[in-house]
């Protein structure tokens, strides 16, 4: 269906897409929309901070949006990084707490904040969408997990849980080895990992000291790829 009138084309096609509610009539999706507020963000920009009244939750409509939490030491922990369609924030404001995390723009983009009595209105409506509604939230759950258990590992260990994960997704087979681009920066990365750029760079000089890869800037030669299952499951042969 294409954007009802009163409804931004591309908000339309994000609201649409967002798989939260994609067992949603056209209606109901159209109603939603309707009560979003739109907001142009610039990359760093801060959307939502740690203990903020949770009464609000977002829809991407462009560009991505990064939650993170940050420690009394300043280090900052990625739990998730989400793009168009996503929808950053629901499980707080379906909890009717307070924001968890803070939510900051990872590139410039749009996005669209909905009250949150719009998603109460949307399962009264259209009870058929809880599943979606629980199907989505309970992902976030695992993702969550997920980042709890890298993070009990010391960074090398992280660091090859990541390279492992990589190396099934994006990993590119040739004769040197599995190529793999790390998908951000160093930087970018020591921050997803929980780490600072100095340490996460000891850990790759571990990593290619044992002869498990080679780092070409952001692309690494991977040469072991069980070796970097067994560091990034906590458990490695003695």
């Amino acid at each position: 269906m294409a954007a009802p009138p009163d409804v931004r084309p591309d908000l339309w096609a994000a609201m649409r897409s967002c798989r939260l509610w994609r067992a949603a009539t056209d209606a109901a999706v159209a109603d939603l929309a309707r009560a979003a507020t739109m907001r142009d963000v610039v990359r760093g920009e801060i959307l939502a901070t740690e203990g903020d009244l949770a009464d609000a939750y977002a829809v991407i409509v462009a560009g991505k949006v990064r939650v993170f939490y940050m420690g009394a030491d300043g280090k900052q922990i990625t739990f998730e990084e989400l793009g168009t369609s996503d929808s950053p924030a629901a499980v707080a404001a379906l909890a009717g707490g307070r924001y968890p995390a803070n939510i900051e723009a990872a590139t410039a983009g749009t996005v669209a904040w909905l009250p949150r009595e719009s998603l109460y209105a949307l399962l009264e409506t259209e009870p058929k969408v809880a599943r979606d509604l629980i199907s989505g939230l309970a992902s976030k759950v695992v993702n969550f997990t997920s980042v709890v258990q890298t993070l009990a590992l010391d960074v090398p260990s992280r660091l090859a849980r990541y390279l492992f994960q990589r190396a099934l997704t994006v990993g590119e087979t040739t004769a040197d080895g599995l190529r793999v681009d790390l998908g951000m920066t160093k930087g970018e990365l020591a921050t997803a990992l929980g780490t600072v750029p100095e340490t996460l760079s000891r850990a790759f000089a571990r990593l290619k000291d044992e002869g498990t890869v080679d780092v070409q800037g952001r692309t690494v030669i991977i040469f072991d790829v069980g070796v970097l299952a067994r560091m990034g499951s906590g458990y490695e042969e003695g």
